[in-house]
């Protein structure tokens, strides 16, 4: 396991080269040592989650510290929790106030890299695909400002009258197309955005260049056949269904900010809830 991980290690970072390279030559610098922090707890989550499949951390067990766990990969305490969020957006540890980090479920940690790419927390496609070692890339349909009309008001909660920057992207993993991704932005938030650095990282250019806190986001999980552009697009048949995710995200002072419609293919789609019951009075 020891070579494993190193040989995952090496590959983000040079992961993280293909960044840093794309962003010198699109003149948009990323925080290095956010992307430096964004790398390491990938990899924390990737060797706890061998350490749970491999049953070193049975079902009822608790994780180590994350005390403990900050001085095992030299790291932060907020990079561990990091961590810790993947694995519980998985399914696979519950955190209990006073006890610590609780394994609740093994049998989910042995989903290949093919469906496992998790939408369950509030994280970009480059982070999330980074997360199950994978090499994310994305190609603009189109690029374009729009006015928001009572319709699109209605679809995507801007009030009417608004600049609205509207793009689409088909999203591919490893070069294959997974998803379709339908954006609308409140352009007076995203001053900057054009078609060179909305291909990559959305959230990075809004938290890292713009200095924009992204809180919350309203989540609908549908299934809808795919219309003739989804079709060429992720070259898919007619027939089959995909999973569509619609978005409304928030900063930090509550303003709506983007509306998304993600539309993913069933076989990479994933998503897992824990649901916590709260007993009757």
């Amino acid at each position: 396991m020891a070579v494993n991980g190193s040989f995952a290690y090496l590959r983000f970072l040079y992961l993280l080269e293909i960044d840093y390279r794309a962003d010198l030559a699109h003149s948009y610098h990323l925080n290095k040592e956010s992307i430096l922090a964004r790398v390491l707890y990938s990899e924390i989550y990737r060797s706890l989650r061998e350490r749970i499949i491999e049953g070193k951390h049975p079902v009822g067990s608790l994780l180590p510290s994350e005390q403990n766990l900050s001085k095992e990969f030299s790291c932060s305490r907020m990079t561990v929790r990091k961590a810790i969020s993947l694995l519980a957006n998985e399914g696979l540890v519950q955190s209990i106030k006073g006890k610590g980090v609780l394994v609740i479920e093994t049998s989910l940690a042995g989903i290949s890299k093919e469906n496992a790419f998790t939408v369950s927390d509030l994280s970009s496609f480059s982070e999330s695909a980074y997360a199950i070692g994978a090499i994310p890339t994305s190609k603009i349909v189109y690029f374009e400002h729009v006015s928001t009309n009572k319709c699109l008001a209605q679809l995507t909660g801007f009030p009417e009258g608004e600049d609205l920057t509207h793009l689409k992207l088909v999203r591919m993993l490893d070069d294959k197309p997974v998803a379709v991704d339908r954006h609308y932005f409140l352009t007076s938030s995203v001053p900057g955005l054009n078609e060179q650095n909305a291909t990559l990282s959305l959230f990075h250019y809004i938290e890292g260049e713009l200095g924009l806190t992204i809180a919350v986001s309203k989540r609908t999980i549908t299934l809808a056949q795919p219309d003739a552009e989804d079709c060429r697009l992720l070259s898919v048949d007619s027939s089959l269904y995909l999973a569509v995710v619609t978005s409304q995200t928030f900063d930090s002072t509550g303003t709506q900010f983007e509306y998304v419609e993600a539309r993913y293919i069933p076989s990479i789609f994933h998503f897992h809830d824990t649901a916590t019951r709260t007993p009757l009075p």
